[in-house]
């Protein structure tokens, strides 16, 4: 039991965003360190105390005490201790020492008093660090070195800032408002799960641009799908009406234009793993009709009209018909359509049946092949699919079959690894059918491989009867996401690796004091809601 439990690797701070709302802070100095603390205190809405020599203030200072910002307690330490006796300080911030105190004596103090405090340049002394922070609205990112390094952690907030999508700050305003509108329209302790798991479908699938540009109508749209149980989305959320208009604008008396349809296989989501010529049919595109899970990395190359499958379990018929129809019309009206899909378009991507259905309608359409994650994924994941002596022949097998029905699955073959796609929603059910019906011994290695290729992609693996517990416990699945069963999961795992856990894969030499091991530990914060 003990080696299925993170081990904690101690030495790191407690990072929280506390609020300090209406809190009493003092800080202790009027120089330009003092200035700074002051700021970041005045943005948390606290309300801040200086102690310091006047003298030598910095006029920023003398600015924020004139305006009332800021309230002035004198230079005395022990007269601002004096008069607070019947006021909580919170906490304190000593950049300077005065003329009635050392920085070791006023830290000594506030330990007695139980206020926390920082003092600058002095870690010995400190309760807590400062951070190099980013601050974009509501979204800020804290970057610590713990007191090792402070000029450091800002050139690597630099680094950090320097690769965030434009807008962000308005797109985590945007999603907390939608947040909130779905906690009105679905109260409640019962309906959490589901308006977690639906809001954590807009976060994933949505380009940082289109959140941020989310307006009240489209909130409203999508407040009024979630209540009807979509747990999809289209990029205009209006798409009946577009294919209305679009008959009836091709519906007069002008000889029909011809455009072409290609069927792109976007990948396992690397951009860089796209075929040149995928990339130049997105390019060239003027209507793309996208995959929910295509990742938002591919999604980002689409330049022209875009939207974005409504497909969630139950609904994917109707969405299907729909996309077919929008293709159709753009067809009609001459224009170059691609239907971007995951994967490979032929492998589970219903490609055959779209291409019967625009032959039907007097259009060829053209066939791009993309790396199937059924293949891509075990080998990003650093699962070899067949190995001498393990295995010898390898399965692809879906999960899930039309309306979110069960399937029939395989039956256990020990020399076999099997691949099963569109099955992590449905997990528990198909574990439980595996090993009662099929039996699949109930300690054979599997993984789920989630988001190959990304740079977030993430392996959790674990024996088959345990495996649904693991991705619970690092927060549940992170969608696009594939089950692998077999013996060969072990054949590149390294022997010091716990028998169940997470982690990106399993090709480096050793897991231990990396940066992914720590981030991918089982207490994933992406688990805390």
């Amino acid at each position: 039991m003990a080696g299925q439990i993170a081990t904690p690797q101690g030495g790191a701070s407690l990072m929280v965003a506390f609020q300090c709302q209406a809190k009493t802070m003092v800080v202790v100095g009027t120089n330009a360190v003092a200035a700074h603390r002051i700021f970041g205190l005045l943005e948390a809405d606290a309300r801040v105390v200086v102690v310091g020599e006047r003298s030598n203030m910095v006029s920023e200072l003398e600015h924020r005490i004139a305006s009332g910002e800021v309230v002035y307690a004198g230079a005395s330490w022990h007269a601002f201790l004096e008069a607070s006796q019947d006021e909580q300080v919170h906490m304190a911030f000593v950049c300077q020492a005065v003329a009635d105190a050392s920085v070791e004596a006023m830290a000594q103090d506030c330990r007695d008093l139980r206020i926390s405090v920082n003092v600058t340049d002095r870690n010995d002394l400190c309760d807590f660090f400062m951070t190099s922070t980013y601050r974009d609205q509501s979204l800020q990112i804290a970057v610590s070195t713990n007191g090792q390094a402070s000029k450091l952690s800002n050139r690597i907030r630099r680094h950090i800032i320097s690769g965030l999508p434009a807008k962000l700050g308005d797109a985590v305003h945007r999603v907390g408002q939608l947040r909130h509108k779905i906690r009105q329209t679905d109260p409640g302790d019962m309906a959490k799960n589901r308006r977690m798991a639906w809001l954590a479908q807009i976060c994933e699938y949505w380009s940082m641009d289109r959140l941020a540009r989310l307006g009240d109508k489209e909130m409203e749209d999508l407040l009024e799908s979630y209540t009807h149980k979509d747990e999809g989305y289209s990029s205009t959320m209006d798409d009946d009406d577009a294919i209305a208009t679009l008959k009836s604008s091709s519906n007069g008396n002008q000889q029909p234009l011809q455009g072409s349809i290609t069927l792109v296989g976007s990948g396992t989501g690397d951009p860089k793993l796209l075929t040149i010529a995928a990339h130049e049919a997105i390019k060239n595109a003027d209507l793309v009709l996208s995959d929910k899970i295509v990742p938002a990395e591919v999604v980002a190359l689409v330049e022209c009209e875009l939207k974005i499958a409504r497909k969630f379990p139950g609904n994917a018929d109707a969405a299907q018909q729909e996309f077919n129809e929008l293709a159709l019309v753009a067809l009609k009206e001459g224009k170059n359509v691609v239907r971007l899909k995951q994967g490979d378009p032929f492998l589970f991507g219903r490609g055959g049946e779209e291409v019967l259905f625009f032959r039907k309608h007097g259009f060829d359409a053209k066939v791009l092949p993309g790396i199937s994650s059924a293949i891509a994924a075990p080998l990003l994941a650093g699962i070899p699919l067949t190995h001498r002596s393990v295995t010898s022949q390898f399965l692809v097998t879906t999960g899930t079959g039309q309306k979110n029905s069960p399937v029939p699955l395989p039956t256990y073959e020990p020399s076999r690894t099997d691949v099963f796609l569109m099955a992590i929603h449905r997990l528990d059910a198909l574990v439980a059918d595996l090993i009662a019906k099929q039996q699949y011994p109930a300690n054979v290695p599997c993984a789920i491989v989630e988001r190959a290729s990304c740079d977030d992609q993430r392996v959790v693996y674990g024996p088959l009867e345990n495996i649904s517990k693991v991705l619970e416990s690092v927060g549940g699945s992170r969608p696009p996401g594939l089950l692998i069963v077999g013996h060969a999961i072990d054949v590149l795992k390294q022997e010091d690796m716990p028998a169940e856990g997470v982690t990106k894969h399993f090709l480096q030499q050793s897991h231990k004091d990396t940066p992914t091991a720590s981030l991918l530990q089982l207490h994933d914060p992406e688990g805390v809601y």
